[in-house]
């Protein structure tokens, strides 16, 4: 059986099309745990609606998403455990083939796949087109949570998210958890693989460089550079990391392009906030 980890707050609509797309999956051992975030009672009329269709375990949690994703976890029955957003939705024939996957593979403890948008085009996270073995090295091109299929089994090794990453945690680095919780699987030695065959949508991300998406990229960028600290990647590597959000900030500066100037240089910046206060965050 599959557990699906579905972590929420203030949505409502894009969740039911999450669930609709679930009623529709052509293998049908899943339970839902639904771990809500809202203060008040929004989802229980869509809860019970769809209660008849699939299992749905309904908990309450704290915001933070590793701290929501935990808490779900902790009460997860299925062999196999994923992480849905509750704005992404699935094809009729994602968790088929996600169990065809893992029983095509036994060696492998953890498989993800591609994020695409309604009309196939990739959003969320860069993927390609060729299968890989999932390593330090590629990590950032394998998926993102909403494609990561773990057996539960793998979780002795790996542990849960770190609750200092992640969007909503209480620490100023508000990405990084899953690629942390890939990275601590590989550090395991445990087996990784990336499927191009695995679909999961999600909307594009926004274009937009407004004033919350800029502070939205330095928090993000944070949570990048704590990551990039944390596994103790080579100080070269990371000066690495640096080049490419260097670049596109210097490219808009020149072409007087403010508010992407901006973007680039919160995401820059963050990165090298994250990269410097993490240690010190960990040792409070």
């Amino acid at each position: 059986m599959f557990s699906l980890i579905v972590c929420t707050v203030d949505r409502s609509d894009q969740l039911e099309r999450l669930f609709a797309s679930l009623k529709v999956q052509r293998y049908t051992d899943f339970e839902v745990i639904l771990v809500d975030q809202n203060l008040d009672d929004r989802l229980v009329g869509l809860v019970e609606g769809y209660s008849p269709f699939f299992t749905i375990r309904h908990i309450r949690s704290e915001r933070g998403i590793s701290r929501a994703r935990n808490n779900g976890m902790a009460i997860a029955t299925g062999t196999y455990i994923c992480f849905p957003d509750d704005d992404c939705w699935y094809e009729p024939d994602t968790l088929e083939v996600a169990n065809r996957l893992f029983a095509a593979n036994s060696a492998l403890s953890i498989i993800t796949g591609r994020t695409l948008d309604a009309v196939g085009q990739s959003s969320v996270s860069p993927t390609g087109d060729e299968k890989l073995a999932i390593t330090r090295r590629n990590y950032l091109k394998c998926g993102n949570s909403n494609s990561i299929f773990v057996r539960h089994a793998a979780l002795g090794v790996i542990g849960g998210f770190d609750e200092d990453l992640g969007v909503g945690a209480s620490s100023p680095f508000q990405s990084g958890e899953e690629a942390d919780f890939l990275l601590r699987a590989i550090a395991g030695g445990l087996s990784l693989m990336y499927f191009p065959t695995l679909i999961v949508h999600h909307d594009q991300v926004t274009s937009e460089m407004g004033p919350k998406q800029i502070e939205r990229a330095r928090k993000y960028g944070r949570g990048f550079g704590a990551l990039m600290r944390k596994q103790r990647f080579p100080f070269p590597y990371f000066l690495y990391r640096l080049t490419r959000p260097f670049g596109s900030w210097l490219i808009a500066a020149l072409r007087s392009d403010r508010a992407a100037a901006q973007y680039k240089r919160a995401w820059l910046t963050g990165i090298i906030e994250g990269y410097a206060t993490w240690p010190r965050w960990r040792k409070s």
